[in-house]
C-alpha cells in the first residue's frame, strides 16, 4: 500500500511541477509581449516628441529669416546692388546685423549668388530647391538648420532670396531631447554626425544608421526604443529611449512551457499505465456471513525518479581553485582539459593553437596572495630543436617587450620551463574584430556602422604608427613592420580599448631570425601585393592590410574571394581589380576615397605613414571609447568570454 501511495505522490509532484512550469512559461511570454508593446509605444512617443521639436527648430529659423530679410539696411544694399565684398564687410561690422553675426547667410538675386557667408554654394542651391522652406543641409561637413525665402524690393521691384542658417551643434541636439529620450543623434544615413545625451544611448543610436526611414525602432533585446525624424534631405534626428529592464529571452518562456509539458506527461504516463494494467473485477466470494470477501490487491510497479549526474563544475578562476600538480613531469605538461602548474604560472584553459604555438589563459601567483591573469604562449615541444622557429619566437618576445603602447598587447615575461620556450602576455578581456563583425551581423543583420569602423581603425593606426617609428636607445629606427594585420589580430576589450597583437612574424632591423627571400608569411587574405609576391615590405604594407580590414568590417565581406588559400594568394599578389574598385566605390564616404588611396597596388601611391592615414579618417570618427564599450556590452552581454 505504501508503494502505491509513493507512486501516486511522485506522479502528482511531477504533474504539479509541470503545470507550474507551463504557467511560468506563459507568464514570461506574456511579459515579453507586454514589454514589446510598451517599447513600441515608447518609440512612438519619442517620434512624436522629436517631430514636434524639429518642427519648432524649423519655425524658429524661419522666423529669424523673416526678421533678417526685413532689415532696411539690407534691402537698401540690395537696391544699390553692392558687390560681394561690400556685403561681406557689412555683415562683419554693421550693428544692424549684430543679431545674425553667428549665422550663415547667402543672398541670391535671380539665379546668381550675390554673397555667401559660412555656407557653400551647393548647400545654398539645396536650400533653394524648396522656397519657402526650413530644413537641415550639409555644408562642407557642417550641418546647418536653414530657412530660405523670396522677398520683393519696393524701390526696384526686384525679387531676392535670402538663405539663413544656424549650425546644428550639441546644444541644438540637446534641445531636441524630450522627457522620454536619453540621447539624440544626427545621422546622414551612413554614419552618426553628432550626438548629445547619454553615451550608451548614443551608441545604441548608431544601430539605426541605414534604417532611419522605418521611423521607429525597438532593439531586438528589448532594452532600447528609438525613432528617427527627417530633418532634411538625407538627414535625420534619431532619439533613443530610456534603457528598459531587460526581459527574459523568449526561448526561456517556450523552454519553461515545454519542460512543464514534459513533466506533466512524465507524471501522467505511470498513472495511465497503472490504470490499464489493473485487472478486471472478479466475482465476489461470499462468506458465511453474507459479506463479499475482499479480493487480493494487485499493485502496479512503483515509478522511481533517477537523479541525473550534475554538470561539470565551473572553470577555476583563481589559483585558489586549482589543485597543484606535483613532480617534474607535471611541471612541463600542458593538458587542455585540466589545470596544470607551469613554472610560476597555473594554466587554466587552452584558448588557441597554431602550427608553432599553443595559447592558454593562466594565473601568475606571487607573495601575499598576489595573482594576475595572463596569456601564456608556448612554443610547441617538437619545434624546440628547430633553430628558425626558436629564433622567430625569441623575436616576438623581444619586440613585444619593447613595444609599450596602450593599443598594443605587451609581453611581460619570456623563458623556458623544461625544454619548452614560452612568453607571457597581457590578457585582454574582449573579442577580436572578426568576432565583433560576425556578432553584429548576427544580431542586427548588417555590417558595423562606419563610425565605429573608422574609430577602431584609427586606434590600430596609433599602434602601427608607434611601432613603425620606434627607435633603439641611440635613436636608430628599429624598422618594425607587423606583416600580419588582420581582423583576428586586433581585439577590443569591454572598456572600448583597441589592442593590436601577435608580432610573431614582424619584420625588424634587429631580428635573431631572418625570413628567406620569397618566403611568404601572414594571413593571405589581408596581404599587400608586394608581401603576397614574397618581396620586400615597408610600413605601407601594414597600411594596405589595415585597408582590407576596414573594407571587411564596412561590408561584412572578404575583399578577396576564392576557393582556397592558393587562389586567394594569387589574387592578393595581383592586387585590386576593376571589380574590387567598383565594390570600394559603393561604400559610404569617406570609405571610397580612403581605400582607393591605401589599397593602391604601387606602395608609393598609398599614404606615406600611419599618421597620414589616421588624419584622413579622423574627421569620420564621431564615436568615442565609451560608445565602443557600450556597443561591446550590447553585442556580447550573453557572451563575455574572450575569443
Amino acid at each position: 500500500m505504501s508503494d502505491k501511495k509513493g507512486s501516486w505522490g511522485v506522479s502528482a509532484a511531477l504533474m504539479l511541477l509541470g503545470v507550474a512550469g507551463i504557467g511560468v512559461g506563459l507568464t514570461i511570454t506574456q511579459q515579453r509581449a507586454a514589454q514589446g508593446r510598451a517599447a513600441r509605444d515608447h518609440a512612438a512617443e519619442i517620434a512624436q516628441t522629436l517631430a514636434t521639436r524639429v518642427a519648432g527648430q524649423r519655425a524658429d529659423v524661419a522666423a529669424q529669416l523673416d526678421k533678417a530679410s526685413a532689415i532696411p539696411e539690407l534691402r537698401a544694399a540690395l537696391d544699390n546692388r553692392v558687390d560681394a565684398r561690400t556685403f561681406d564687410d557689412l555683415f562683419q561690422t554693421e550693428e544692424w546685423w549684430e543679431d545674425f553675426r553667428s549665422h550663415a547667410v547667402a543672398v541670391v538675386r535671380g539665379d546668381k549668388i550675390v554673397v555667401a557667408r559660412g555656407i557653400d554654394p551647393a548647400a545654398v542651391n539645396k536650400a533653394m530647391e524648396r522656397v519657402p522652406s526650413a530644413q537641415a543641409v550639409d555644408s562642407a561637413g557642417q550641418i546647418l538648420a536653414v530657412a530660405a525665402g523670396t522677398y520683393r524690393l519696393r524701390k526696384s521691384g526686384d525679387d531676392f532670396t535670402v538663405v539663413l542658417g544656424r549650425r546644428v551643434d550639441d546644444a541644438t541636439l540637446a534641445s531636441l531631447r524630450g522627457p522620454s529620450s536619453v540621447a539624440v543623434a544626427l545621422s546622414d544615413g551612413k554614419r552618426i554626425r553628432a550626438s548629445a545625451g547619454d553615451a550608451a544611448g548614443a551608441a545604441a543610436a548608431a544601430q539605426l544608421v541605414g534604417s532611419e526611414a522605418a521611423g521607429t525602432f525597438v532593439d531586438p533585446s528589448g532594452e532600447w526604443a528609438g525613432a528617427a525624424v527627417a530633418f532634411g534631405d538625407g538627414l535625420w534626428v534619431v532619439g533613443m529611449g530610456e534603457k528598459a529592464a531587460r526581459p527574459l529571452p523568449e526561448p526561456a518562456g517556450w523552454g519553461s512551457a515545454g519542460l512543464g509539458a514534459l513533466l506533466v506527461l512524465a507524471g501522467a504516463i505511470p498513472l495511465v499505465r497503472r490504470r490499464r494494467s489493473r485487472p478486471a473485477p472478479s466475482p465476489s466470494v461470499t462468506t458465511g456471513g453474507g459479506m463479499p470477501a475482499p479480493m487480493p490487491a494487485f499493485h502496479a510497479p512503483v515509478s522511481r525518479v533517477v537523479a541525473l549526474n550534475p554538470p561539470p563544475g565551473r572553470a577555476p578562476t583563481s589559483a585558489a581553485d586549482i589543485p597543484r600538480s606535483r613532480g617534474s613531469a607535471a611541471a612541463t605538461a600542458l593538458a587542455a582539459e585540466s589545470t596544470q602548474q607551469f613554472g610560476r604560472y597555473t594554466l587554466l584553459k587552452r584558448i588557441g593553437e597554431g602550427g608553432m604555438a599553443e595559447v592558454f589563459t593562466a594565473i601568475l601567483s606571487g607573495a601575499e596572495g598576489f595573482e594576475r591573469l595572463v596569456v601564456i604562449k608556448r612554443l610547441r615541444p617538437h619545434l624546440a630543436l628547430n633553430p628558425d622557429a626558436v629564433a622567430q619566437f625569441i623575436d616576438e618576445a623581444k619586440l613585444g617587450s619593447v613595444l609599450t603602447h596602450s593599443n598594443i598587447v605587451t609581453v611581460s615575461d619570456f623563458g623556458k620551463v623544461g625544454d619548452g620556450y614560452f612568453l607571457a602576455a597581457e590578457y585582454v578581456s574582449g573579442h577580436t574584430l572578426a568576432a565583433i563583425s560576425a556578432r553584429h551581423a548576427e544580431k542586427f543583420g548588417r555590417p558595423l556602422p562606419a563610425a565605429f569602423v573608422f574609430y577602431m581603425a584609427h586606434e590600430v593606426l596609433a599602434a602601427l604608427g608607434y611601432a613603425h617609428e620606434r627607435t633603439d636607445p641611440s635613436g636608430r629606427p628599429l624598422g618594425i613592420i607587423h606583416r600580419d594585420v588582420s581582423p583576428t589580430n586586433v581585439m577590443v576589450n569591454f572598456e572600448g580599448e583597441v589592442k593590436l597583437l601577435d608580432f610573431g612574424i614582424v619584420k625588424a632591423t634587429e631580428r635573431v631570425s631572418r625570413t628567406r627571400e620569397g618566403n611568404v608569411k601572414g594571413n593571405v587574405g589581408y596581404m599587400s601585393p608586394e608581401q603576397a609576391r614574397g618581396g620586400d615590405v615597408s610600413n605601407r604594407s601594414d597600411l594596405f592590410s589595415l585597408g582590407l580590414v576596414v573594407f571587411d568590417l564596412l561590408t561584412g565581406e572578404s575583399f578577396y574571394r576564392g576557393s582556397g588559400s592558393g587562389e586567394i594568394l594569387y589574387q592578393a599578389a595581383t592586387g585590386p581589380t576593376a571589380e574590387h574598385l567598383a565594390r570600394i566605390n559603393a561604400l559610404p564616404q569617406p570609405g571610397p576615397e580612403v581605400l582607393r588611396n591605401v589599397l593602391s597596388i604601387d606602395p608609393a601611391g598609398r599614404y606615406p605613414s600611419a599618421r597620414a592615414f589616421a588624419q584622413a579618417i579622423g574627421q569620420s570618427m564621431t564615436v568615442a571609447k565609451s560608445q565602443l564599450a557600450e556597443l561591446m556590452r550590447i553585442l556580447f552581454r550573453d557572451r563575455p568570454s574572450t575569443d
